[in-house]
């Protein structure tokens, strides 16, 4: 049952990075500002859940908001715009999903388990794509630059405060 909701969880995640490195930073979380809204939409025409119209009046100007901040971006372009929706929706997939899923487990369980799945998920297309030039260059390079120990304690140290900042 949490396979879907950890695909969702790794595309969400990569897409949000796709999106971080094509625009600015700013205009990507300006973009996924509107996660609520798409979750609000998912709940009432997906799961069939009753959103109160006052509920849809607060996020009138989130997506206002976004809509103008949107336009006037001078980084815009449509890999980062493009990239950000699709994690918005997995986002929104994964909270339908989990939903679902946490029929026995906490939120918190729930969580490590698909981070954890889409780790799986998420290697065979890194070591495809990236697996060369990352083995080439980026390895080594880190590597060299502030060595073997350093190295993995960053790593395991961006791991654990990006998992703890998105739990």
């Amino acid at each position: 049952m949490l396979i879907p909701v950890a695909v969702c969880h790794g595309l969400g995640h990569v897409t949000s990075n796709v999106s971080f490195a094509a625009v600015a930073v700013s205009f990507t979380h300006t973009i996924k500002a509107l996660e609520p809204f798409f979750n609000a939409a998912a709940s009432q025409f997906i799961l069939g859940q009753s959103i109160p119209i006052t509920l849809w009046l607060s996020l009138a100007p989130v997506v206002i908001g976004v809509s103008m901040a949107s336009l006037t971006e001078l980084s815009f372009n449509w890999t980062g715009f493009i990239s950000a929706m699709i994690s918005n929706i997995s986002f929104t997939y994964r909270s339908i999903y989990s939903k679902k899923a946490m029929t026995d487990m906490d939120s918190t369980n729930v969580y490590a388990y698909i981070s954890i799945i889409a780790l799986f998920v998420c290697i065979p297309p890194a070591l495809i794509f990236e697996g060369p030039q990352l083995l080439k260059h980026g390895f080594n390079d880190a590597i060299a630059k502030v060595g073997m120990t350093k190295f993995i304690s960053d790593l395991f140290w961006v791991g654990m405060f990006y998992h703890l900042y998105n739990q």
